[in-house]
């Protein structure tokens, strides 16, 4: 029993989900902070239904990606494609979950509702039931499912249009496809043996470095803009440092895709590994900046 639910959870793909929950928790603490609200209990609240809704997906995901899994190197050891989970086990698990979320998060606010019900949607049938095994350009289909659980987070407090909170959501949209395909030009072997048409197995490595140029672009130009915006919930002299903050963050992911681009065969997995270095700092200073927003914001 131990093991099997070990297993389910490891199935479940924590280091994806915690880091969706992560993005969450900041859009939760940029409501709180900006409503000058201490709310403890809706936050935990919201933050329960946001971690099940995701570990659900991605059970759900599983089951739908399970012929894939069993052709990857990468993959073919997991708990289901090796056989130790039954798929059942997956995706009634995985909907149960799903099913509990929808729940909570439909007594605390509508919009966390659409946002959490729409980006389960986004992941389980239109990326990896519908368009993963189908087009080169799956990622793009389900990235918004990513910044999801930042729009549900933010809204379980507020209805209010907030360009921060759009900004947030763009730059993880944006930085979805940077991530995943730099990784998927590292083992585009393995998912051209699991006939998964991810960009870099219907073009040269140099053609799919050629792709991201402009969205690595996008996405330093969105971090500045964010941090531009960010900044005017502070005093000049902090809201300047918020700003230095983020663009710098913003020219160092720039560095690294055009360090990538000059030697994409020894640099992709850095440029993979700095993907995550960003997208987790950029978050960690959202909610560091949005916690002193009550005490030093104007």
């Amino acid at each position: 029993m131990g093991n099997s639910i070990v297993d389910f959870i490891i199935m479940t793909k924590p280091r994806v989900w915690v880091f969706l929950l992560i993005t969450g928790i900041a859009g939760e603490v940029f409501a709180l902070s900006i409503l000058r609200s201490l709310n403890v209990i809706g936050f935990f609240y919201v933050a329960l239904y946001i971690a099940l809704g995701l570990m659900g997906a991605e059970s759900v995901s599983n089951y739908f990606d399970l012929s894939i899994d069993r052709k990857m190197k990468r993959t073919m050891n997991r708990a289901l494609p090796s056989g130790r989970m039954k798929p059942g086990v997956a995706l009634y698990g995985g909907s149960i979950l799903i099913i509990a979320t929808l729940i909570l998060a439909a007594f605390r606010s509508l919009w966390s509702l659409v946002f959490m019900a729409t980006g389960i949607f986004d992941y389980t049938i239109i990326y990896s039931l519908i368009s993963k095994k189908r087009t080169s350009w799956n990622i793009i289909l389900g990235a918004y499912s990513g910044g999801a659980p930042l729009l549900a987070g933010f809204y379980a407090f507020t209805s209010s249009y907030n360009i921060v909170a759009i900004l947030m959501f763009l730059t993880i949209f944006i930085w979805t496809p940077l991530h995943i395909w730099s990784l998927s030009i590292k083992y585009k072997d393995d998912y051209a043996a699991a006939s998964v048409p991810m960009l870099p197995v219907r073009r040269t490595t140099k053609q799919s470095m050629r792709v991201l140029f402009p969205i690595a672009v996008l996405a330093v130009l969105v971090t500045v803009l964010t941090g531009y915006e960010f900044r005017d919930y502070f005093s000049s002299y902090v809201g300047i440092l918020v700003f230095a903050v983020y663009l710098l963050l913003g020219i160092s992911l720039l560095v690294s895709y055009l360090r990538a681009l000059a030697d994409p065969e020894r640099r992709i997995m850095k440029l993979f590994v700095s993907t995550n270095i960003f997208i987790g700092i950029f978050f960690v200073f959202i909610a560091i900046f949005s916690l002193l927003i009550p005490f030093i914001g104007v």
